[in-house]
């Protein structure tokens, strides 16, 4: 896709290289742009503050205030941003406010304090301008029990905070602006270094196709590669989220369309190379469970893949994305090996999708015109006059949302001012000084949680990155008295390190404060040996607190929070099975050539935050074996009904509206779509048991074509899939069945 990345000797190749390694590991660079608003706020805010002459306490508050605010002003346009950030100032002019005129009355301070994280946590409820306003205003009053200043000297605080957040609008919307459009350039990038990151792991893998599996794994080979789909899939998952903001419906649809396309037959490749290194090919196992489920990925290895050929056009890939074209493929008869042969054709297929989505890259965003190249939408033929198959059953009307203290923000609001009390009272008693300590450690193991093991591994997380930067801060705060300006700058770099790390992990991101708390206080002259010491207490209190809260004030099960997203994926995969086939027979309903797509990408995202929500079930230090093993293994199966649906609606969009509407194998196509539908809705409601539903009375007459054999083979397929989910989710704690028949089922054929 692009340029070779040059030589690494030269500084210009070296220089590629680390942008090529932030584009593939940062899609979108999201992590290194909040960074940079980040630091930029902060330096620029000091800068001025110290030219007009600000003292130190001053600088500090201002500083946290640009820090906290660019972290968490969000949201999905410019426009809201510059609101949300015009409200902010107020915000945080009442909680310094409050928080300097309360400090003489500890008491009433701490009460304000609890009953402000109540309300924190309360207007998450409003979405992300809710979040960070109640945000804003809680690190606002905690910073200045940090720093507290005297009450004549609000009117130098209130201008510090103007101040803060003037520079911080400079940066963000000025400075650094990120527009739709820089974001999805952005985007653009990061999927080509991810493509190009595929193709260089499977040039390796024909490089070490030899011996068993297990020889291919200890070299390192599968697992890489395994690891970049995923990136590569993140990156399609981002790229179709934010193109729909900066570009015209039938660009957007292309796009979007080709963007799944690619990311699908690049996964299709692996599974048949993986198929074509099985002894021969000889098996007809269903290979995607291999990129999904846990475990080895095949049982056997062939020499080379399948072969020669195959092995130098995997490596000759990378040169073959970067031009934009496709190699010649051998003629299938000088394959010795079927499965060969397949993958030969599934190498040919990425590389035509990915040409596609480098060309559909050249209209950049904003463009106001379709592609010339984009295809118009092909007459769709008279159905014929069969009587159509049952209509798949509507979904049920969405629950109303629980009121009172049944609504989750409620909820959460009450764990963290229960939680934030007696994380008050017992903080108190560890230090007078530093008692906020706790009460901030007990409500951040309430941000962006939703459940009692969610809670609990994110304050693990907390202890464990708190002790970690306790110990360096020690020798790097002693090594550095009496040295401001290396203290200085490597707060910044802690700074940085902590934004960039916190979407990625939370422990990094608590170990880069840690160290830029025991800066700061080096730097305002108050560090003492024991300051960590009491930072680490204070922690591990709040923690404590937060779990307790969570355990003992209105519970909410990680069981229960999972089996209701359980829920709302398989009803997502339905909606997509249905999308489907709603476009393949009906030259009427859903003219869009991106409606399967975009159910199958809403199905993608409630698979994805299904698995977020597993985290604590599936942590290698989970207590329950057998549980973790079957979130594990139905994880597993449903990210391979998400590609089936990839795969679904890749197909679907291909032709026209009612492509289907002629063909003998239509009923058998909606037959089956409904079925599984109706599979599926049975599942997310809790009434399967297992047993696939008896077969109908559609007729097949004639034999169907490749395409219309491919998608009813992923029906097929993926109803099995559903039908293990079926069986394994009753057995919970019980452990699911045996892996090695999960993964692979015989009787079925390569897609």
């Amino acid at each position: 896709m692009d340029a070779g990345r040059g030589g690494s000797g030269s500084p210009d190749g070296a220089l590629r290289a680390v942008r090529h390694m932030l584009h593939a590991t940062d899609p979108g660079l999201v992590r290194l742009v909040g960074a940079a608003h980040t630091v930029g706020a902060i330096c620029l805010a000091l800068a001025v503050l110290w030219a007009l002459g600000f003292a130190t306490p001053f600088l500090v508050a201002a500083g946290s205030s640009a820090l906290v605010w660019s972290m968490v002003l969000t949201g999905p346009r410019e426009a809201e941003q510059a609101v949300t950030h015009a409200l902010g100032l107020p915000a945080a002019l009442l909680s310094a406010t409050a928080a300097v005129l309360l400090a003489p009355y500890p008491v009433v301070s701490g009460a304000v304090f609890v009953v402000l994280l109540f309300v924190t946590v309360y207007v998450r409820r409003y979405g992300p301008r809710g979040t960070a306003l109640g945000m804003n205003a809680f690190q606002m009053y905690f910073v200045m029990q940090f720093v507290p200043l005297p009450a004549d000297q609000l009117p130098q605080l209130w201008a510090a905070l103007v101040v803060a957040f003037c520079c911080g609008a400079f940066v963000r919307f000025v400075l650094l602006r990120t527009s739709p459009d820089r974001s999805f350039v952005r985007l653009r990038r990061s999927v080509r270094a991810c493509l190009d990151d595929v193709a260089e792991a499977l040039a390796a893998l024909a490089d070490g196709g030899g011996g068993t599996a297990r020889d291919r794994h200890r070299a390192g080979r599968i697992t890489p590669l395994r690891r970049r789909l995923r990136r590569l899939h993140t990156c399609a998952l981002m790229l179709q989220d934010s193109v729909e903001a900066c570009a015209v419906p039938e660009v957007a649809a292309r796009v979007r369309t080709l963007m799944t396309e690619t990311d699908v037959r690049a996964e299709r490749l692996v599974v048949m190379l993986l198929r074509a290194a099985q002894d021969g090919g000889a098996s007809t196992e269903d290979f995607a469970h291999h990129l999904h489920l846990p475990g080895p990925g095949t049982r056997q290895g062939g020499a080379a893949a399948g072969g020669d050929s195959l092995a130098a056009r995997l490596r000759a890939l990378p040169e073959t994305l970067a031009r934009g074209g496709t190699s010649a493929p051998p003629p299938a008869s000088t394959e010795p090996v079927p499965a060969a042969a397949d993958a030969h054709r599934a190498l040919t297929d990425f590389e035509q999708a990915a040409a596609g989505l480098r060309e559909a890259f050249r209209w950049s965003p904003g463009t106001r015109t379709a592609p010339a190249e984009a295809p118009a939408p092909e007459a769709s033929p008279v159905a014929p006059a069969v009587p159509p198959a049952p209509a798949p059953p509507a979904p049920p009307p969405p629950e109303p949302e629980p009121g009172g203290l049944r609504r989750p923000t409620t909820r959460a609001a009450v764990q963290v001012a229960c939680g934030a009390a007696l994380a008050t009272i017992g903080g108190q008693l560890i230090s007078a000084d530093h008692w906020y300590w706790a009460v901030l450690a007990c409500w951040m193991v309430f941000f962006n949680t939703s459940s009692t093991g969610e809670i609990a591994l994110k304050g693990s997380r907390r202890v464990a990155g708190t002790l970690v930067g306790a110990l360096v801060g020690l020798f790097v705060a002693s090594a550095l008295a009496g040295h401001p300006w290396p203290a200085f700058v490597l707060t910044l770099v802690c700074v940085f390190g902590m934004a960039y790390t916190a979407a990625l992990s939370y422990t990094a991101a608590t170990f880069f404060i840690t160290l830029m708390i025991a800066l700061l206080s080096d730097l305002l002259g108050s560090y003492t040996d024991g300051l960590l010491l009491v930072r680490i207490a204070e922690t591990a209190f709040g923690v404590l607190c937060g779990v307790v809260a969570a355990v003992v004030v209105l519970p909410r099960a990680t069981g229960q929070r999972t089996d209701a997203l359980l829920a709302d994926a398989l009803r997502a995969l339905a909606d997509a099975v249905t999308a489907t086939a709603r476009r393949l027979a009906s030259p009427i309903a859903d003219p869009s050539p991106d409606g399967p797509v975009r159910a199958a990408h809403a199905a993608d995202r409630r698979v994805e935050e299904l698995a977020r929500s597993l985290t604590p079930l599936v942590h290698p230090v989970a207590p329950h074996r057998s549980r973790r093993r079957t979130s594990l293994y139905v994880l597993g199966l449903l990210e391979t009904c998400a590609y089936h649906a990839r795969v679904l609606a890749v197909e679907a969009g291909r032709g026209a509206p009612g492509s289907w509407s002629g063909s003998p194998a239509r009923v058998l196509l909606e037959e089956r779509a409904r079925t599984l539908a109706v599979r599926l809705e049975e599942l997310a409601e809790g009434r399967a048991d297992g047993q696939a539903p008896p077969a109908g009375s559609a007729p097949h007459a004639g034999t169907p074509t490749p395409d219309e054999a491919r998608v009813l083979m992923h029906l097929r397929r993926m109803d099995d899939d559903v039908g293990a989910i079926a069986e394994t989710l009753p057995r919970a704690g019980k452990g699911p069945r045996d892996p090695a028949a999960a993964t692979g089922r015989p009787g079925r054929e390569p897609p």
